[in-house]
């Protein structure tokens, strides 16, 4: 079904206008053959079926887009324009303009111009291929399309299941025993942004398998092309404009054919890399999620289907419960100044390294907080309370000096090693360094005979390092909840002033998660520990000030369904599953749906991305197959062509020679596809060597080896040559 897929594009362009000319007495040299419709067929389908065609166009109006294509409003003869426009089809993977697939446009972008265009192409098929194709607004133009083709308005002329194309009714196109029996229209991949998000989900090629990574969007580039000519053709009678259109398009179709190996041969190439690049990104989330997880989200997916890629609504807690949180987030956070109490009277030997440690780490972020807190407490000058908010700074500044004293003392009853020349005393105790064995360096901390400790903060610093990451996503949920309960409840400026209050808090509260998580981070890498290879530190990377976003913009800006790379790695290590029974605030709650939900749909789409890429990959070599298949016949098929025995010998030597040259060009390109085939196939034999992921990536998408490797013997290029 990817290999010997049928894909047209279908498209409208009204820049290749005719003016009224005169009658259309000027018959085209060519008649119905090349690139045009049969005049004929086309007039007996608008004139049976052009009101119905209409009224069906106008039923299907709906909100879905805002394109011009198949609107009622503009089915109506601009004064002085003979052709509006034209209509036409072209193959969706290598853009070629189709033979009787161009039509001239009357009245607009009506179905039943195009229908005669489309049909024209379609009928010359093979009804047993898989038939996918692209329209601007393919999502209503295909619910009757089937309809249209094959069945006739006409009373005394009816199309039955055994009518064959010469014994059919005048309106129809198609015999339906001939019509495709695996039939879609999708919409191209940029044109269907535009749609609404049902429609996306249904009609988007990027999430439609065994296509590749087709666009639909070939045609676009023939009217950059064909649009050069509209001043000149617009001025030119019937016959005259169609010869000369002829004449441009078999020299566009021309140019794409010498070029065509080589263009599908750097696709391929291109694809290769960019298909291992994908699913390496693919894998590193599924080992971030785990193999049950990724079980539920396979399960999930394929139980929703084309629902799958979009997100599901979240629904949020009351901005009660939120203000709850808040303030319940501020008082865990808030300093506390212990106690301070006399000298340890203990004795050296009842210090414990662990509680040494883990005050050491609780005191280095209060430091932290007081240092984050100066600011504000000189900025506060001049205001209501200032007095009070800095004598209040000025004994916390205090307690935490003593505690600093505290800390040294015990520092060095606990390693006697360090040298009493080591400890300097700072006049501001949040900048007091603490000597903790992270502040040393390797060679030092042997000296000190610090390894036990070494190790024993190594545990602590990767422990506090997690609950600061939790804690930093959780803060951030909080904050976009206050916002989004900012834009919902706030009336007047009272409420937004105190929204805005709450929202700066939620800040402070992110703000001081993130430096502690980035302190435990440098503290790991000077303890030695290898972050690559170590199990502890899964899930921990340096943070960056990209990486602190919240989800719920990255849900509503859709940039699941972009990069890969655009989600944050905080958001793509997903903590445990939390039981039913498992007592959970409401605000908790939403932030891991919104979590959940984010990852989910990553994964989604980092599968989608990765499959088409290998489709890609399939589809590419194919053609590279049949370019040279399709070569080799049409230089044997000019090779062996005879003029006519009536013709004078001096016309039969002109039509023979003219045979051979044809059959000497079309050589020159098998070889030249050969030799571009014959890299394809080393580079993927070299590839599948280097590279056992792709034998498995093809085993997961249920691929066997021979789709990869072709029966054509491999041969060496010189050779060919």
């Amino acid at each position: 079904r990817l290999k010997y897929s049928c894909m047209m594009s279908i498209d409208g362009n009204f820049h290749l206008q005719r003016n009224h000319k005169g009658t259309r007495k000027d018959a085209p040299l060519s008649g119905n053959a090349g690139f045009w419709v049969d005049d004929g067929e086309l007039e007996d389908y608008v004139d049976a079926k052009g009101a119905r065609v209409e009224s069906q166009e106008r039923g299907l109006r709906s909100s879905c887009h805002s394109f011009k294509a198949g609107d009622p409003s503009r089915f109506v003869s601009k004064g002085g324009k003979a052709v509006s426009g034209v209509a036409m089809v072209s193959c969706a993977r290598h853009s070629f303009i189709q033979p009787n697939g161009t039509v001239d446009l009357e009245k607009g972008e009506r179905f039943a111009y195009v229908d005669v265009a489309f049909a024209s192409v379609l009928r010359k098929q093979n009804r047993e291929q898989r038939h996918l194709h692209t329209y601007d607004i393919g999502c209503k133009y295909g619910i009757h399309f089937k309809e249209r083709v094959t069945q006739s308005v006409l009373e005394s002329e009816t199309a039955d299941e055994t009518n064959t194309q010469d014994s059919m009714a005048r309106d129809v196109l198609i015999s339906p025993s001939e019509f495709p029996l695996d039939f879609s229209i999708k919409v191209p991949s940029w044109h269907v942004l535009g749609h609404i998000l049902p429609c996306v989900l249904a009609n988007n090629l990027r999430y439609t398998p065994l296509v590749g990574r087709t666009a639909g969007e070939g045609v676009e580039t023939i009217w950059a092309v064909m649009n050069a000519h509209q001043y000149s053709t617009r001025e030119m009678t019937h016959g005259h404009r169609r010869d000369c259109l002829t004449d441009i398009f078999n020299d566009y179709n021309w140019l794409k054919l010498c070029s065509e190996s080589r263009r599908v041969s750097s696709g391929y190439f291109a694809a290769c890399q960019t298909f291992l690049a994908k699913a390496s990104e693919l894998r590193s989330i599924e080992d971030s999620i785990g193999e049950e997880r990724l079980r539920a989200l396979e399960a999930e997916a394929a139980r929703r289907g084309k629902d799958q890629y979009g997100a599901r609504e979240v629904k949020g807690p009351s901005k009660n419960k939120v203000l709850i949180a808040l303030k319940k987030a501020e008082e865990e956070d808030n300093v506390r100044m212990p106690k301070v109490s006399g000298p340890d009277n203990s004795g050296a030997g009842q210090i414990s390294p662990v509680l040494f440690l883990s005050n050491a780490l609780e005191l280095e972020e209060l430091q932290f907080q007081l240092q984050t807190r100066n600011l504000d407490a000189y900025m506060a000058e001049g205001t209501i309370g200032a007095d009070k908010r800095r004598a209040q700074h000025l004994r916390s500044l205090d307690a935490l000096r003593r505690r600093c004293e505290e800390h040294l003392a015990a520092l060095k009853i606990l390693c006697p090693g360090i040298p009493e020349t080591t400890f300097v005393r700072a006049q501001d105790p949040t900048r007091q360094a603490l000597y903790l064995p992270s502040g040393f360096n390797e060679d030092d901390q042997k000296a000190y005979n610090l390894s036990q400790l070494v190790k024993q903060e190594g545990e602590l610093r990767i422990g506090s390092a997690h609950d600061h990451l939790n804690a930093l996503k959780d803060a951030l949920g909080l904050r976009r909840m206050l916002v989004e309960a900012k834009k919902t409840h706030a009336r007047g400026l009272g409420q937004v002033t105190r929204y805005k209050s709450s929202v700066n808090r939620a800040s402070d509260v992110v703000t001081r998660h993130q430096g502690g998580y980035r302190r435990h981070w440098i503290a790991i890498s000077r303890l030695g520990i290898n972050k690559e290879t170590d199990p502890r530190v899964r899930g921990l990377q340096d943070l960056k000030d990209g990486d602190v976003q919240d989800l719920r913009d990255f849900i509503d800006s859709d940039r699941f369904s972009g990069k890969t790379g655009d989600l944050p790695w905080i958001w793509r290590s997903i903590e445990i599953e939390l039981s039913p029974s498992s007592s959970v605030s409401e605000v908790k709650q939403a932030i891991l749906n919104w979590e959940h939900e984010v990852l989910r749909l990553t994964w989604v789409h980092a599968r989608a991305v990765r499959d088409r890429w290998w489709e890609e990959q399939a589809l590419l070599i194919e053609e590279l197959r049949r370019i040279v298949a399709s070569f080799e016949f049409l230089e044997a098929s000019w090779r062996v062509k005879q003029p006519s025995s009536s013709l004078a010998p001096l016309a039969r030597s002109g039509f023979r020679s003219h045979a051979l040259k044809k059959a000497a060009i079309f050589q020159y390109l098998a070889k030249e596809a050969r030799v571009q085939l014959i890299m394809v196939e080393q580079h993927q034999r070299r590839e599948a060597q280097a590279y056992g992921e792709i034998s498995e990536s093809m085993a997961d998408m249920g691929w066997q080896s021979g789709d990869m490797i072709g029966s054509i013997a491999t041969t060496e290029v010189e050779d060919v040559l």
